[in-house]
C-alpha cells in the first residue's frame, strides 16, 4: 500500500531534477508544461477508470468492492500494475507520436496526478497526514458519499470537475450506509 508513496515520489523527483539539470530554461519549461497537461490528464482518467472500470468491469469490481466493505483496508492497486498502465497508454503513445521528452513530460505529469489521488485518498480515508487531511473536510464529504449513497455518484476523488461535466455529482448526503 505504501509502495505508491515511496517509488511515485522517487521516480517524480528523480525526472525533475534530470530534466532540470539537463535541458535548458526554455525547454525545461515547455517539459513542466506538457507534465502540467499530464496531471490535469489524470483526473479525467481517474474519474473514467474509477466509474467505469472499478464499478463496471466485474473482476475488477469486486476488487474494488472490498475497498467499499472496509474503506480502511490497506487496499490498492499493485504499482508494477499502476505503472504499466501508464508507461502502455501514456508514455508508449506519446513517444511514438512525438518525442522522448514529450511522452516522459506527460507520463510524469500523470504519475504526479496518480501520486496526488493516492495522497488525497489516503487522507481521506485515514486523516493522515492531519496538515492535508484539514483541508481536504468537503473531499472527505464527497468521497463519503459516494461511499454510502444508494446511487452511484462523486467517481472524482481528487475533483469534482467530471462528475459535474458527466452528472454524476451525488446532491444529497449520504443517509443510509450501503453498497453500490
Amino acid at each position: 500500500y505504501y509502495a505508491d508513496f515511496v517509488i511515485y515520489a522517487a521516480v517524480l523527483a528523480t525526472a525533475l531534477v534530470v530534466t532540470a539539470w539537463r535541458d535548458t530554461p526554455y525547454t525545461t519549461s515547455i517539459w513542466l508544461l506538457t507534465a502540467a497537461i499530464g496531471a490535469l490528464s489524470w483526473t479525467l482518467f481517474e474519474y473514467l477508470l474509477h466509474r467505469f472500470v472499478l464499478h463496471q468491469i466485474p473482476v475488477f469490481a469486486a476488487m474494488h468492492d472490498a475497498h467499499h466493505q472496509e474503506p480502511l483496508a490497506y487496499i490498492g492497486t499493485p504499482t508494477w500494475l499502476s505503472l504499466g498502465v501508464i508507461i502502455i497508454a501514456v508514455f508508449l503513445p506519446a513517444w511514438a507520436l512525438g518525442s522522448f521528452a514529450t511522452a516522459s513530460a506527460l507520463a510524469v505529469g500523470v504519475m504526479a496526478g496518480f501520486f496526488w489521488y493516492g495522497v488525497v485518498h489516503h487522507a481521506i480515508h485515514y486523516r493522515r497526514p492531519r496538515m492535508i487531511a484539514r483541508r481536504l473536510l468537503l473531499a472527505s464529504r464527497h468521497h463519503s458519499e459516494h461511499h454510502y449513497a444508494r446511487q452511484p455518484g462523486n467517481f472524482g476523488v481528487t475533483t469534482l470537475f467530471w462528475d459535474r461535466v458527466f452528472g454524476t455529482v451525488l446532491s444529497r448526503p449520504a443517509d443510509t450506509p450501503g453498497r453500490h
